[in-house]
């Protein structure tokens, strides 16, 4: 009898622990065939709220596996997401994280993010380390979301738009001459414009141009705009302030100046006639120049007569007899 009863209390002790070890076994503490992060490294990532992000959820990096959601710790103020990554692939300390879905029904994921290029290269995270709260996005709450769609559909929004759509649809038929009429318009325009195109471009050019003046000359407007450049222009506009004063004292040139028409015109012709002269006197003196330098300086220069031939009316020549010549000159006896 007392064997019977020790069989029995240990048939059902048995029993109880095999219930037990079933009751903390589930599909979730399987391991998954290809998972990625078997002997990788922990890191925490801290969100606001997950919403229904699954045990051994994936973690992506630039479109790829990298990692999977271990535990999810909950605290007074966020949710830590410890996820199991990959040894050999390093996550910057400046990643952002996100909670994202495939597709409308998918299963959600963490996604990473690394930080825009330009930005300093960030360290990696070493094992343990956490990605903060400001650099993670939490998913809208679903109440909010649902509020927020309840308020778009009861407030009116969509009768709205179908409202404005078929006052749409029943203005626009009846106005279909003046809906023409204003296409021609644009059409038009548009041919005059493509006709026109090389207008455009030398517009266009010059505004090229203008802007490379300008940039060329980017010293002396910098210069302008200067303290040094803001006195002048004081100065000047003081300078500007006293001639203006002080021209329509001189004769009241505003209103009496009209003396001021003959004497000027007068002054022309006087300037006409200066250059006139000028013209004539330019065009006088290489005459004058090739008398005095080819006539009357070398013969003031050396005043004398050579005699090269002589010849009688008969046609003999008389030069090889001398005294002849100096008689007939009245210089021999």
């Amino acid at each position: 009898m007392r064997r019977r009863m020790w069989r029995t209390s240990a048939g059902a002790a048995v029993l109880a622990l095999l219930v037990s070890s079933c009751a903390s076994l589930n599909v979730n503490s399987l391991p998954q065939p290809g998972s990625k992060g078997a002997n990788g490294y922990d890191v925490v990532i801290e969100f606001d709220n997950v919403l229904n992000l699954p045990d051994r959820a994936k973690v992506v990096l630039d479109g790829t596996v990298v990692g999977v959601v271990d535990r999810i710790d909950l605290t007074g103020e966020r949710v830590d997401v410890i996820s199991r990554i990959d040894q050999n692939v390093a996550v910057p300390a400046d990643i952002r994280a996100t909670l994202q879905q495939s597709t409308v029904l998918g299963d959600t994921y963490v996604a990473l993010e690394r930080a825009p290029e330009g930005d300093p290269v960030a360290p990696p995270l070493a094992s343990g380390g956490r990605i903060p709260l400001a650099q993670t996005t939490s998913p809208p709450q679903l109440e909010d979301t649902i509020a927020n769609l309840a308020n778009f559909v009861g407030s009116g929004s969509i009768q709205k738009i179908q409202n404005t759509i078929l006052g749409v649809n029943k203005v626009t038929p009846t106005r279909t001459e003046e809906l023409r009429a204003m296409v021609g318009r644009v059409s038009v325009d548009l041919a005059d414009l493509s006709n026109n195109i090389d207008t455009v471009d030398l517009w266009l050019d010059g505004v090229v141009g203008t802007v490379d003046v300008m940039h060329r000359h980017q010293a002396e407007y910098a210069h302008w705009f200067s303290p040094e450049g803001m006195v002048g222009f004081d100065r000047a506009t003081q300078t500007a302030a006293y001639i203006g004063t002080v021209l329509p004292s001189i004769g009241s040139i505003y209103s009496g100046g009209y003396w001021l028409v003959p004497m000027l015109d007068s002054l022309a012709d006087a300037m006409g006639a200066v250059q006139q002269t000028k013209w004539n006197v330019e065009e006088e003196v290489p005459a004058w120049r090739r008398l005095f330098i080819e006539d009357f300086l070398p013969a003031d220069r050396n005043p004398a007569i050579n005699i090269t031939s002589i010849k009688t009316p008969d046609g003999r020549e008389l030069i090889g007899n001398v005294e002849d010549v100096l008689r007939i000159l009245g210089a021999a006896p």
